[in-house]
């Protein structure tokens, strides 16, 4: 909104008395503007589809089957920072001639996303109640069962949280 000098003044202008609407009307003129915007739904589209699709019944098993070991290796991952998987990821992208595509950011965005699905969904599936899918495991369901039709639908409000942190 402001103009090339508002953002090099001193003292610092944070609400500018004249508004630049040709910033806007450039960034849409620029040829390969829809390119990005297209490139960067798809990645983000797709490490968040793929986020939750491994994230969420990992969260389910690792909290049912009381897996402490596990949690701690996911908060190990999460806590890492990101910089010690960026040399080795670009050896890996490099050998596998995947430079230049989505699919390298797809997996960068994924190695943040996924720990972060994973660990809001154990919290969550730790505190929903066992009886409900006791009572289905009883009835006849199958495990998946009750991860589909019982776990699920109570997780909703964990599933929102998760797919907004991921995105």
């Amino acid at each position: 909104l402001k103009f090339e000098i508002d953002n090099a003044s001193y003292p610092p202008v944070f609400f500018p008395e004249h508004i630049a609407w040709k910033n806007y009307a450039d960034v849409f003129a620029s040829n390969r503007f829809l390119t990005y915007f297209t490139n960067s739904l798809v990645v983000t589209g797709c490490a968040t589809g793929l986020s939750m699709l491994v994230g969420v019944p990992a969260g389910y098993g690792i909290a049912r089957m009381a897996a402490h070991k596990s949690a701690i290796v996911i908060l190990i991952a999460r806590i890492t920072p990101g910089l010690p998987y960026l040399i080795p990821l670009f050896l890996l992208f490099q050998w596998l001639g995947l430079l230049g595509t989505l699919v390298p950011q797809i997996i960068i965005h994924l190695v943040v996303t996924v720990p972060i699905v994973i660990w809001i969904m154990i919290g969550y599936f730790e505190t929903t109640p066992l009886e409900l899918e006791e009572a289905a495991l009883i009835d006849g369901a199958t495990r998946w069962q009750v991860f589909r039709h019982v776990a699920l639908p109570i997780a909703k409000p964990g599933l929102a949280v998760a797919f907004i942190l991921a995105v």
